[in-house]
């Protein structure tokens, strides 16, 4: 700086004032040689008084100029650090911003890590219970499948016992036409015994009548037959497609099952990487707090610094103003210093001097206090930059690490994300196999009902066919008896009934083969009943489970895409603490760049500082010069006084 190059050195002024010490005071000379006259008027030196009050005044001009010019120096140099303090308290302002919007993202992150977790162990026990009920259903299909098993058996069992009935229903037919050709030869028998075989005439018409009676049942009994098989047929077609149709959403049940263990051992996982990524955003998330309480001190140091410069503004115009009016007193004392010579009235002269003295003095001592203040606040000026630089090299640092646990943190998320994505469509497969076996469970009953229908149908061909049944046994039991009857009527009428005892006695016979045949019809038909009552058992308890299932299905399939919206729900938590993430990247850049202009702004005050500082010693000892000349004034004007 120019004004600094014209002071003095420390050492310089220090030797100087020694070579003062030792030199005599000129107005020293002067009372010593007022007193060697003896007289005050001749006393003065006119000459040395004009020519010491001159340089002195001269010297105050020249110290006045100076200190003028410190000031605008000093003035450049704070406008400098106001203009560093403005750029600090803007960086700082924007760096705090930034990050309290870091803090605050990395709040709400830690927030959704946490419920994410919590979302997710909550997921995991809610598919592991869904998963058992699944194995649950698997268990319940096969208990379905088993039962119809059970149906198709009892339907194999039914239609080997109708191809039997059909059998014997055939012989049955045989016999009938066999009776109704007896039952001719019997008629013949009594057309030749004339008028002693009427009675012959009338029970062979009677055998033939019922002879026709059970070859027309039999046929009854073989439509019957044959709609009972049809039933049957159908029966079993159906409940071998429901059969496999059960076996296979069983197979695909326990598949779905497995895969859904699996699928909770992945979130058990999935919930240990959170927790993780959890782990190292909360060692973020301290270093943010660290970031945020040093831009506060930060705001704080600029806020501080701005008032402190804002004080040495002031008293630099406070200083200004003295220092002109110092000036102003400096060039009152030159022109009284050309008065001396020409000046009669020595008293007026004199207060004159003292005037100027005193609004020197008062001048020098408002600098002096006004620098003292200018000093405090450009150390607290320093103390504020210093604080800043340093809290903002640390948030410059803790910026560029926590960027890389930003990234880390990132890398983590997106494989959470990914993860989760993948389970998300393995869940919606189970969910559409978990549908598709509904529908086939809805199916399945609605099979079930037909076959059910079908079996009661069949019960009630059955009962049709005992009854049928029933009507053969008297006819031949009235056929039996016809014939016992013709017997007795041979045994009566002698020779003339040998012939038709012969084909009573046949008839009997064949009677006796028709109910055997008829007994073991009977036995199958029971047997038939049996069965159907098997089916019709084995059906209803296949109703009951598929109604059973069908409710669990559907409860199971509530709870499932509970869920996929939960699995949805996470993943809308991911995005959103992503998205956060990629906020805290870019307020962590920004935060970055307002801590390096914080930097910049304290170094440049720093050097600002240390200049105004030099300049503020220069004015002091400028000062203190001013008012060794003041005193020397103040003992010239008492010299002139004398």
């Amino acid at each position: 700086m120019p004004f600094i190059e014209s002071f003095l050195t420390h050492e310089e002024k220090e030797k100087e004032k020694e070579l003062e010490n030792q030199q005599q005071n000129p107005l020293e000379d002067l009372h010593v040689k007022s007193e060697d006259d003896n007289s005050k008027d001749e006393s003065i030196d006119i000459s040395k008084h004009t020519s010491l009050l001159k340089e002195t005044a001269s010297e105050l001009l020249s110290s006045t100029a100076l200190g003028l010019s410190a000031i605008e120096e000093l003035k450049s140099t704070m406008d400098s650090i106001a203009a560093a303090a403005e750029e600090s308290a803007g960086a700082a302002e924007e760096s705090l911003g930034a990050v309290n919007e870091i803090k605050e993202n990395s709040t709400q992150i830690l927030k959704l890590n946490n419920k994410s977790v919590l979302n997710i162990q909550k997921l995991e026990d809610s598919i592991e219970e869904s998963s058992d009920k699944i194995i649950e259903s698997s268990k319940n299909m096969l208990k379905i499948a088993k039962s119809a098993e059970d149906v198709n058996e009892a339907g194999e069992k039914l239609k080997s016992a109708s191809l039997e009935i059909s059998q014997a229903v055939n012989l049955i037919t045989k016999l009938a036409k066999r009776t109704s050709l007896l039952a001719l030869n019997a008629a013949i028998e009594a057309t030749r015994a004339k008028d002693k075989g009427k009675s012959f005439s009338i029970m062979a018409k009677e055998i033939r009548e019922l002879s026709s009676k059970s070859n027309n049942y039999a046929h009854d009994i073989k439509d019957v037959v044959g709609e009972i098989q049809s039933y049957v047929d159908d029966i079993q077609t159906t409940i071998i497609e429901t059969k496999n149709s059960v076996e296979d959403s069983s197979k695909n049940a326990t598949a779905n099952a497995d895969s859904m263990k699996e699928m909770v051992r992945n979130l058990n996982d999935l919930v240990l990487t959170v927790q993780k990524s959890a782990e190292e955003f909360k060692i973020l998330d301290d270093e943010i707090y660290k970031m945020q309480q040093a831009s506060e001190t930060i705001a704080s140091a600029a806020e501080e610094s701005a008032g402190a410069v804002s004080e040495v503004t002031q008293t630099i115009s406070m200083q200004a103003t003295a220092f002109n009016q110092s000036n102003s007193a400096a060039k009152m004392l030159e022109s009284l210093a050309n008065e001396i010579i020409t000046s009669n009235d020595t008293k007026k002269l004199t207060d004159d001097l003292a005037s100027a003295a005193e609004e020197l003095s008062s001048a020098i001592e408002e600098i002096e206090n006004s620098m003292k203040q200018s000093v405090i606040a450009l150390s607290q000026i320093q103390e504020a930059a210093e604080l800043s630089k340093d809290d903002a090299s640390k948030n410059a640092e803790i910026a560029n690490n926590a960027n890389n646990s930003v990234d880390k943190v990132i890398e983590i998320i997106n494989r959470v994300n990914k993860n989760l994505n993948k389970r998300k469509e393995e869940f919606k497969i189970s969910l559409e196999t978990i549908k598709q076996a509904s529908i086939d469970t809805k199916e399945n009953l609605s099979t079930s009902t037909e076959i059910l229908q079908k079996a009661k149908k069949t019960k009630k061909s059955i009962k049709y066919l005992k009854k049928i049944l029933r009507k053969i046994e008297l006819t031949i039991v009235q056929t039996a008896a016809l014939s016992i009857n013709g017997s007795v009527e041979a045994m009566r009428i002698g020779e003339l009934g040998e012939g038709f005892s012969v084909v009573s006695n046949d008839i009997r016979n064949l009677a006796e083969n028709s109910e055997s045949n008829l007994d073991q019809i009977n036995d199958i038909v029971d047997n038939l009943e049996d069965e159907t009552e098997n089916i019709i058992e084995a059906v209803e308890k296949m109703q009951q489970l598929g109604i059973k299932e069908a409710d669990d299905v559907l409860v199971l399939t509530y709870d499932m895409e509970q869920n996929a919206k939960e699995i949805e729900d996470n993943l809308e938590i991911f995005e959103n603490i992503s998205n956060r993430l990629n906020e805290i990247e870019n307020a962590l850049e920004q935060a970055k760049i307002g801590a390096d202009q914080t930097v910049t702004a304290a170094e440049l005050s720093l050097k600002n500082v240390k200049e105004s500082k030099l300049a503020a010693d220069h004015i002091t000892n400028t000062v203190e010069q001013m008012a060794e000349k003041v005193t020397q004034l103040i003992e010239i004007a008492s010299s002139i006084k004398g």
